[in-house]
């Protein structure tokens, strides 16, 4: 781990688990949840996070999970309580907007509780991550900034985006050392260009071409080519718009990320998602679980967990012996205490 070779090489993360194995793990899960009328879902993440991160190798040593079923069913009773005052109220108009309100100031405090945990929970050799987020930067990035992409017609998304991802970066710690990442905003406007423009506007292409050859074929008057035709594109128009860039541009943007990621200046990061690569696995994944009525679950999550953890490389510029050392020496002025209401989970 010292050697010269791994100060000027970069090593991929590697993920030892196995679908076959994993599957037995799930089975179970999947068993005694409905078995507990999800219950026990809470356990299940558990053992399901517990054996990605222990297979998660980062310099011969594994991540860590510290979590407990119980935590995280505290936290999932709070969420299913909120969701259903939500449901409960949403149909009346007088009760709806105020809460709709409440609503989107209490995602931000949601949020970095739910990263804070999920920081806390993880481990990599003795020592813990943590988030460090604040509410109102939270609230600019995860509320308002999304809405004012959307009212610029995306001519603002990569700028944002730029802020937002090293937000993301620079919140995260390790015990007390903080990562960092100095981004541009050039490389995200690329990155929308690549992974946001060009794809929306080859499939807009390639399917009018295809439609209106189809339609002329089966001898339409020209007038209903043409209307049909930009009657599709209305629809496939936004569907390509979302597809890229949830599956092209968000790639793009985590390469930028992990590319000028660094902690302190001890560990610096790569990552070479190939876009395209990465589109096929998730629908190739998405028809394997659908035609096997999910069996096939398990398979398509190890396959795309080892792919993004092959892709994700680091590279160790000094002693990190010592920087540990360090690390564990000021664990209790690190703290671990627990997020305020534990276990509390957000997906973003």
């Amino acid at each position: 781990m010292n050697s010269e070779s791994n100060r000027t090489e970069f090593h991929s993360i590697q993920f030892s688990g196995r679908a076959t194995e994993y599957f037995g793990i799930w089975i179970v899960n999947v068993l005694l949840s409905l078995a507990t009328l999800g219950i026990y879902s809470a356990w299940a993440k558990v053992r399901r996070v517990t054996y990605f991160n222990n297979n998660t190798r980062i310099a011969e040593y594994s991540l860590g999970y510290h979590a407990t079923g119980k935590q995280l069913l505290i936290g999932r009773i709070i969420s299913f309580v909120i969701l259903l005052i939500w449901a409960a109220s949403s149909s009346i108009p007088i009760v709806a907007i105020p809460l709709l309100i409440v609503m989107l100031f209490l995602t931000p405090w949601l949020l970095n509780n739910s990263m804070r945990f999920s920081g806390r929970m993880t481990s990599y050799r003795n020592v813990r991550f943590n988030w460090q987020g604040t509410y109102w930067k939270s609230f600019w990035f995860f509320v308002i900034a999304p809405f004012l992409g959307v009212l610029t017609l995306g001519l603002l998304t990569p700028l944002i985006s730029k802020y937002y991802y090293r937000y993301i970066a620079t919140q995260y710690t390790y015990g007390t050392t903080r990562f960092n990442a100095e981004l541009t905003a050039g490389s995200f406007y690329w990155a929308f260009l690549v992974g946001g423009i060009l794809p929306t506007v080859v499939i807009a292409v390639v399917y009018s071409g295809l439609s209106m050859l189809f339609l002329r074929a089966a001898q339409l008057p020209e007038s209903e080519v043409m209307a049909s035709s930009l009657t599709g594109l209305i629809i496939v128009v936004p569907a390509a718009i979302v597809f890229s860039m949830v599956f092209i541009y968000r790639v793009l943007c985590r390469n930028i990320m992990v590319r000028n990621l660094m902690l302190s200046d001890v560990v610096v990061f790569n990552s070479d998602i190939n876009p395209i690569k990465f589109v096929w696995i998730s629908l190739t994944n998405l028809v394997a679980v659908v035609f096997s009525v999910g069996l096939l679950l398990p398979w398509a999550q190890v396959r795309k967990y080892r792919y993004l953890s092959n892709c994700t490389k680091y590279r160790v510029l000094r002693d990190m012996d010592q920087f540990i050392d360090d690390e564990v020496s000021v664990k209790s002025a690190f703290g671990e205490e627990f997020a305020e209401f534990e276990g509390i989970e957000v997906v973003i």
